[in-house]
């Protein structure tokens, strides 16, 4: 990339009968400082370019390894809870069970407790493929063969993951942004090595042949002066795509800095809809499974409507669930918008 290779030729043959000829030349190409450094100045900006795009696709792939772990903690948190339904189910089908036997309920009770133990064992079917399905996506991410024995421990109420991150970073300092300054050298650099094809061209050449039947060696210097073809394409080439470069360049930072905004919007509202339910919905759907679970115990409330106020309550803590995961989600978006994530 810094200096141009030697040419060799050469020629063997027989002119005469009991004469051989070679003719051998060599030339070595002599660049000029301003050319060579400029040369090196392109090749630098593009190792940077590359640097930081490896650093960008780094960053996009701990983002999507970091989504997938929770997707798999909130999977085995909606096993958790369909195990638990399906416990106090079991439980409820054991109490109609025993009402019906003392006189204290109809037959139409102890089906309908069979039905609901039936709806949570599938439930927790169901539930465990989810988790197979999440454990699946998360080994494919990180390249591993197989998710089944993966250990994945953690609490997906737990932001301090997430916390910990310095989400604060400018979206100026992004590998993808940093990548399009380097294009942007790069294509600068280049325009500027355009310019040096004004310069002539310096060689030093060695021949080494016969001539009359004697070898004859000469050295030499070549100075190639650029009359017709000095530059004219490249130079345009080169205009063109430091334009280009500076347009994706401003492009590429409007672009960050919509997606840090908008990331950091959805991260507040995910957030506030998970606290929401955290400090009144849960307390409160706990509290009236409990006490309806009592009721029908006492005789007070009849099984459909404790069966009603259960899955109200479940589904209070499914969706809590749900919020926990979308509040990490959006943490994560902000900590891969921001480049916070390498």
């Amino acid at each position: 990339m810094t200096q141009e290779n030697p040419v060799i030729e050469g020629v063997a043959n027989a002119d005469r009968r009991f004469e051989r000829r070679t003719d051998l030349e060599l030339t070595v190409p002599i660049g000029f400082g301003l050319h060579r450094s400029r040369r090196v100045g392109v090749a630098r900006a593009e190792v940077q370019r590359e640097a930081h795009l490896v650093a960008d696709a780094a960053r996009r792939a701990i983002g999507t390894a970091l989504a997938a772990y929770y997707r798999v903690l909130h999977a085995e948190q909606r096993v958790a809870l369909a195990r638990e339904r399906q416990t106090l189910a079991d439980e409820l089908q054991r109490t109609a069970a025993e009402k019906v036997r003392a006189g204290d309920a109809a037959r139409l009770d102890l089906n309908v407790a069979e039905t609901e133990l039936s709806r949570a064992e599938s439930e927790v079917l169901s539930a465990e493929h989810l988790v197979a399905r999440a454990r699946v996506e998360l080994a494919v991410v990180l390249g591993l063969p197989s998710g089944t024995g993966l250990p994945v421990a953690g609490d997906l109420a737990d932001r301090s993951l997430l916390e910990s991150m310095s989400i604060d970073t400018t979206a100026g300092r992004r590998p993808d942004v940093l990548a399009a300054e380097s294009e942007a050298r790069v294509a600068a650099a280049e325009a500027a090595l355009a310019w040096t094809a004004f310069l002539p061209g310096l060689s030093l050449r060695w021949n080494h042949g016969h001539e009359g039947g004697e070898a004859i060696e000469r050295r030499g210097v070549v100075l190639s002066i650029p009359l017709f073809n000095h530059g004219q394409g490249e130079r345009g080439q080169a205009r063109a795509r430091r334009e280009r470069a500076r347009v994706e360049l401003e492009s590429r930072r409007a672009a960050a800095s919509a997606e840090v905004e908008g990331a950091r919007n959805g991260h507040r509202a995910a957030v506030g809809a998970a606290r929401q339910l955290e400090a009144r919905g849960i307390p409160r759907a706990f509290e009236t499974e409990a006490m309806a679970q009592e009721s029908y115990r006492s005789g007070k409330m009849d099984l459909p409507g404790v069966l009603v106020v259960r899955r109200e309550a479940l589904e209070t803590r499914r969706e809590y669930l749900d919020r926990l995961l979308e509040a990490a989600l959006s943490a994560i978006d902000v900590a891969v918008a921001t480049g916070a994530v390498r």
